[in-house]
This record gives C-alpha cells, structure tokens and sequence, in this order.
C-alpha cells in the first residue's frame, strides 16, 4: 500500500513539474530569450551599437525583472546579421535583422520565413547631406537664437547627465533642446553619438498613432467606425463595438494585465506568442468600450495590427509606409518600427531612432503636423490627438496615443510643475519627448534608468529657463 501511495506522489509530484514547466516556466523563459535575442540583435543591427557595450549595458540589468537577462547567453553572427539566446543552454530563440524592419525573433515562426520577409525590402535612405538640421544633420556650436542662454543649457547638460547616487545609477545616454527648429543643446554618454538609435519602448505608441493619423488623412481608416479587427465582427460580437478612437485613447473595455512583475501577465505572454496583436485583440471585453479608461501595450499592437493591414497588401509594401509617408519626410534616417512574427507593427514599444531624429518627431507634433511647409499629418490631427479622454483621470491625462499635462489645476496634473500646454512621449526606463509649446521647446532624453531616481521636470524647467516664452502659441489641450 505504502509502495503504492509513493508511487502516486511521484506522479502527482511529476505532473506538477510538468505542468509548471509548460505553463509557467517555458513561456516566461521564451520570453527572456526571446527578448534578449531581439535586444541585442537590435542595438547592435538596428542602432549600430558596438556589440560588447551592447552586453555589458543592456543585458547586466540592476532590478528585477530585468536582470534576469544577463542569465541569456547571446552569440552574435555578423554575417547573417542574427542574434541567438539560450538560457542554460534551452529555450533557444533566434532574431534576424532585416533592412529597415528591425530584428524579429523566432516565436511563432521559423527563420526561413523570418528571412523572406526581407525580400523585395529597398535600402535605407542615404544620411542627410551638408544641410542645417532638421534638413539635414549640420548642428553649429554657439550659434543660438536670440535670447538663448548659453551657460544655462551648458548647467542642465550637467546636471542631467550627473549621477547623485552611483548605487542607483540615472545612466542618462542622450539629451537634445530643441528651439526654434535648431539644435541649441545636445550632449552624449560614452558609446552614444548623434546617429545611434535608442529603444524608444512606449514612445512607439505616438509613433504609432501618427501613422493611423497619415492613413486617416489617406481616407484608408476611419476613427469614428468600427476598428477593423476581423475577429470582433461577428453579429454577436460586443468588441464589434469598439472604435479606432477608442483604440487610439486607451478605452476599448479589453482586458489587458500590463504588469512587467508578474511570470503570466498579459504583457509577458503576449510577447512570447509572436502574434502581439492576435493576442491582444483576443482578450474580452471587461468594460463597455469608450466608458472606462486603462493603459494598454497590447491596445497599441493592435492599432499597429491596423496600420500594417491598411497600408497595403504585400510585406514590402507595408514595410515601406512607416518610411515612405512619415521617416523619409521628416529626415528620419534612423527610424526603425519593428515587427512580430506576422508582419505586424510592433505599436507598443520597439522603435528605434536617433535622439535627434526623436527629436524631429517632437518637432512635427510642435508644427500642427506640417513639416518644411509639407503636411504630414492630416489637418486638425494634432489637435485630436492632444485632446483629453474624458475617462483618464487628471492625473494620467491621455491623448491619442500620447501624454498630457491638462487641466488648469496643477496639483492633479502629471507633471505639476510645468506648464498645462505641455505634452510627451513617454517610455520605460524614463525615456521622453517633451514638446513645450509656451517656449516653443522640444526636449529629448533618453537613458537606461531603472531606480526612480530621474524627474523630467527638473531638465524640462531648466531648458525653459534657458529660453524665452514665445508671445504667441497654437491652441493647446486646454483651449481646443
């Protein structure tokens, strides 16, 4: 008897290990190779970073969840412009760079396919010749507007690259001001320069919903319809419901668990599906949409789903549209938007560019949209975009895909101490474009910090403080 109850507790025991192993560790452990594979793939093909500071920086992470990266073993191939992770040797995933998509990891696909997807892709554009920026890439030290401070911006660029406490590092990697269309400050960490591309992480959700604006404009999409997912139009269907504006603020009604802690959180499994917005769009209703406001990485894949659908019917003509309608215009040359395993626009979290060109993106935003007297995107779209949703609290005041500082109450405002008109693109580890409108400012930072040790305000205050208020602006958030 006893023989036999020992027998049953090893099964019971085995089954339980089986059962954590496919349920709990693989796709958490997919995720951590899978993703170290993209990273560094990325930072070394996308961003042209050197491989060994790519390493050292990005994989030797301080906090949790974090750290677990340095556990991945990655092996670079320079020939086939790949990136391979293993975690003790399991769990291999591979990512492939293609030319300007990014890099892309084999979840949910295999390599061949991976690789035909870059066929028919055309080369990036040229760098900008010896034009001034934002046409070009000139930047001329000291030649400042009028009322510019120059010892001013020379204090903040101090500052914003100090460290006050080495033991929980800021890592601040690059900061650019941007005043009346010049480049008055821009400063560096070692291992980055003008050209190198940063992660963007949720910043890419503006990126994103620039592009639904430019396929708006096109009359290819429609705010106030339905979204086009396929899987809600059923006549049953209560996600059928949901509108491409809802989408666009962050108030479909869709479950969603954005919890980067958690082994089985919504954002964790949903990266490791490889199908980001099939994923997302799965999820049900927990709210009637448009009544209920929640921050959602996986809403923004799929309008990223949408954009890639609406711009066109083959791979290389989907590709292209991020680059051809919105980078190449602008003089973007480093913008990269990734994609999942589909073919989809990552929307969320994985752009990679520049901080200057970052910061021509701020600039667009600035200008209603019109660039070098061309108009991007379509008339009154920054307008709509820098409207508040009704549902997102004073506090997490919320656009079209980007973030407000509305509300003429500055003790319920995100950021108290600046000025209501202002409005960012914010992503993790406090990377930021903020745009200032009232001193016609655009600030860039962009880091690696993992403490919350790192207030934006303090570098935004003191670039206003380096520059006069214009005496006249556009309408802002609060004035629409």
């Amino acid at each position: 008897m006893r023989s036999i109850v020992r027998l049953l507790l090893v099964v019971l025991l085995a089954a339980a290990a089986t059962y954590g192993y496919i349920v709990v560790l693989a796709p958490a452990a997919s995720v951590y190779t899978g993703g170290a594979a993209r990273l560094v793939c990325s930072s070394v093909f996308a961003a042209g970073r050197d491989e060994h500071w790519v390493r050292s920086q990005e994989l030797e992470r301080l906090t949790s969840p974090g750290r677990f990266l340095a556990l991945a073993r990655v092996e670079v191939d320079h020939d086939s412009k790949a990136a391979r992770a293993t975690l003790f040797g399991l769990w291999p995933h591979t990512a492939i760079y293609r030319t300007g998509i990014g890099c892309t990891p084999d979840q949910g696909i295999t390599l061949a396919e991976l690789r035909s997807q870059g066929i028919g892709l055309d080369a990036l554009p040229l760098p900008a010749g010896d034009e001034r920026w934002p046409a070009g890439e000139v930047v001329v030290p000291g030649d400042l507007p009028p009322g510019v401070d120059a010892s001013r911006l020379a204090d903040a660029m101090t500052r914003a690259f100090s460290e006050p406490d080495p033991e929980r590092p800021r890592n601040t990697r690059a900061v650019v001001v941007v005043h009346q269309d010049r480049i008055v400050a821009e400063r560096y960490a070692e291992g980055f320069g003008p050209h190198t591309g940063h992660l963007s992480n949720s910043m890419a959700k503006t990126v994103i919903g620039a592009l639904v604006g430019i396929l708006v404009g096109q009359g290819r999409l429609d705010t106030s319809a339905p979204a086009p997912i396929a899987e809600w139009q059923g006549m049953s269907d209560p996600r059928a419901r949901i509108t491409l504006e809802d989408l666009l603020r962050m108030r479909s009604g869709l479950e969603f668990d954005e919890n980067y802690t958690k082994i089985r959180s919504d954002i964790t499994l949903m990266f490791a599906s490889g199908d980001l917005a099939g994923f997302a769009a799965a999820k049900p209703l927990v709210a009637t949409p448009a009544t209920h406001w929640q921050y959602s990485t996986g809403t923004s894949n799929i309008l990223g789903r949408i954009v890639a659908e609406a711009a066109g019917h083959s791979m290389p003509e989907r590709f292209a549209f991020p680059r051809r309608a919105l980078f190449d215009p602008l003089g973007m040359r480093t913008a990269v938007l990734e994609v999942d395993g589909l073919g989809h626009f990552i929307g969320g979290s994985l752009v990679f560019a520049s901080a200057r060109d970052y910061a021509r993106f701020g600039l667009l935003y600035l200008r209603d949209g019109v660039w070098n007297g061309r108009r991007i995107l379509p008339e009154g779209w920054v307008q709509q975009t820098l409207t508040p949703t009704p549902q997102a609290p004073p506090a997490l005041s919320y656009g079209y895909q980007i973030w407000l500082n509305s509300g003429a109450d500055p003790d319920v405002r995100r950021w108290p101490r600046l000025p209501h008109d202002v409005f960012a693109m914010l992503g993790h580890q406090q990377q930021h474009v903020v745009m200032v409108p009232s001193h016609d400012l655009v600030v860039v930072r962009l880091g690696l910090s993992e403490f919350d040790n790192w207030d934006l305000q303090d570098l935004v205050i003191d670039a206003m403080q380096s520059v006069a208020p214009v005496i006249s602006t556009p309408p802002t958030q609060d004035q629409t």
